[in-house]
């Protein structure tokens, strides 16, 4: 007797929502379990395609998220318990939104009819005053409701596939994070497996009407290129955020015009090639490159953030007239009414490919002076660390990570190898954020290239470190390939430059053993793992020349002591400019208010 099987024509949610993961590109899942999140995760397991990798609590998984978002260019996804899990790690999702990263929070929550009932289940928040009235599981998506660009709460089988597919695809298409909301009874309900055959929607759009509406705007972006006498690049984060990594790459080899990055951008125009003419940081460039790009009479501007820490401080003087600005949500050609609800995406891509370099003017580099931070009053110094990092350490490929603070106003100083990328948080600057954020970066070029992955190398701060150190037994763990740099400069060197420079409350807890952290946390010290400290001048230089540490691929930790006031100069003069701008408009408002 021959028995047949028939195929099953559905498949639990939870098992739904991996596979959709899993078609998206994800290898791995990130996040901390919860006991409404457990039968969910269980799905994650007995996925063969992702790998499960648990943090040492909500905020650090959610920077890390961000993190890998970063250098693979999809959603990454978070899965954290309902209120005190999602709550924890909100702070990242909000850093995530600001700088347009996108993360796809999946958060598990209490069984319909425990809600339904209003029971004061644990997590939950009573009502005020403890009155005997139903509690409202659904308060804390309202928390998170600012910092998404989407939420979906799976109330309904008949629902839920549409749901788990529209969140992940405004995700991906808008670069933004978003929330997918499952109830614990929720996650082992049928849904039908064929749809699971259709692909995800991650087309992004122009927005325009039709095809010739968009080369018409192409065209108008030919012609004020092509009338230029000095047309330059100028490209910023947010192409990076869009994967037009590639795009920005061409446009850049094929125009053979003087092509710069910003602060956020940096690493987007290849700093080997011969039009890479410096980063554009407002006033707060290097002397010759803020002059070059204020006097073009055609700046390409592709996907602009304009913080003040990425306009040094709102120095940034390109005229409306003098500018083509490309960006997600509307484009604008010199000082033609800007056009909303365009994207970008499809149009750069049509640029590029029919960009005529025959018909550009090509002006030479500009000549650059480089500015020079104050001697500090000890042997080593961070620009003469950001100098031995660039020209002996780093390597085609890295991911270089500046935390928020002192280090990263001095990263545009670094002198990239082709191929090497920077994850900064410029713009939120939430301090703490850089260390977990290396490690998911780990994991996304371990994804990228699994034979050999590319190295992160992060040059973080005391005072941030403290913050979120425990993901260092992360990075033992997993043998993530990952050299730490910590700046040992007793405390918070950031709040010192902009008030306080002796106030206690910009100290920290010294005498760290740092270099003694990694086995800490599990590691077994020149098996799994490598420390090292330099404090003097003649231990930097062996440091660069020995290469031991720089040839392994172990996570490493190495120690530099710095002066606790050797500011870059960029801090230093954006904390004068922004000081006295904010103090005249202090007084401005104060006459008219107080």
């Amino acid at each position: 007797m021959t028995v047949t099987t028939t195929p099953p024509t559905s498949v639990p949610l939870g098992t739904y929502l991996a596979i959709r993961l899993a078609q998206l590109g994800l290898k791995h899942v990130f996040g901390v379990p919860g006991d409404f999140n457990l039968t969910l995760l269980d799905h994650i397991e007995a996925s063969p395609d992702l790998t499960w990798i648990g943090f040492c609590n909500e905020l650090n998984a959610a920077y890390a998220a961000d993190g890998y978002a970063r250098v693979k260019g999809t959603p990454m996804t978070l899965i954290t318990t309902y209120g005190v899990g999602e709550l924890s790690a909100l702070n990242g999702i909000a850093g995530a939104f600001a700088e347009n990263v996108p993360v796809i929070h999946i958060v598990g929550t209490t069984g319909r009819p425990i809600q339904e009932a209003g029971l004061l289940i644990h997590h939950v928040p009573p009502p005020k005053g403890h009155a005997p009235l139903p509690a409202n599981h659904r308060i804390y998506p309202e928390t998170s409701k600012p910092f998404s660009v989407a939420q979906e709460y799976l109330l309904d089988p008949r629902l839920a596939p549409s749901q788990i597919d529209s969140a992940i695809s405004a995700a991906y298409k808008q670069a933004l994070p978003v929330y997918i909301y499952v109830p614990v009874d929720m996650v082992a309900q049928p849904l039908p497996k064929h749809l699971l055959d259709t692909p995800l929607d991650l087309a992004i759009e122009s927005g325009l009407e039709s095809e010739q509406e968009e080369d018409s705007l192409v065209d108008e972006i030919l012609t004020t290129l092509y009338a230029a006498k000095s047309p330059v690049i100028l490209a910023d984060t947010l192409s990076e955020r869009f994967r037009l990594r590639e795009e920005i790459t061409n446009l850049v080899k094929k125009a053979q015009i003087p092509s710069f990055s910003t602060l956020l951008g940096k690493g987007l125009v290849d700093e080997t090639s011969p039009y890479f003419a410096g980063v554009y940081n407002g006033e707060l460039s290097h002397t010759g490159i803020a002059e070059a790009v204020h006097a073009s009479d055609c700046v390409l501007n592709l996907g602009p953030l304009l913080s003040d820490s990425n306009t040094g401080g709102f120095t940034r003087k390109i005229k409306s007239e003098n500018a083509i600005i490309l960006h997600p949500l509307y484009v604008q050609v010199g000082d033609t009414p800007r056009r909303d609800g365009i994207s970008f995406v499809p149009i750069v891509k049509k640029l590029v490919a029919r960009l005529d370099p025959a018909k550009l003017q090509h002006s030479p580099l500009p000549q650059v002076t480089l500015r020079h931070d104050r001697p500090s009053p000890t042997p080593i110094s961070l620009a003469s660390l950001i100098h031995n990092v660039s020209t002996q350490f780093l390597r085609p490929g890295d991911v270089v990570i500046p935390e928020v603070g002192t280090v990263q106003f001095a990263s545009p100083d670094f002198i990239f190898p082709a191929d090497t990328r920077i994850i900064t948080q410029v713009f939120y600057s939430s301090i703490g954020f850089s260390l977990p954020a290396a490690v998911g970066a780990a994991f996304a070029q371990r994804e990228l290239n699994p034979a050999n992955p590319s190295r992160v190398v992060l040059l973080e701060g005391d005072g941030s470190a403290q913050m979120t150190i425990q993901e260092l037994g992360t990075m033992v763990r997993n043998k993530l390939n990952i050299a730490v740099f910590l700046l040992n400069n007793s405390g918070y060197s950031i709040e010192r430059a902009i008030w306080g420079p002796q106030q206690g409350y910009n100290d920290i807890c010294p005498d760290w053993k740092w270099t003694q952290l990694l086995s800490a946390f599990g590691g077994s010290e020149a098996k799994s793992c490598l420390s090292t400290r330099i404090e003097t001048k003649k231990e930097e230089e062996e440091f660069f020349t020995n290469g031991i540490i720089n040839k392994s691929d172990l996570p490493r930790l190495i120690e530099v002591i710095l002066h606790p006031n050797n500011y870059p100069w960029r801090l230093d003069d954006q904390v004068k400019f922004m000081g006295a701008q904010n103090i005249a408009m202090y007084k401005e408002y104060s006459a008219k208010h107080d």
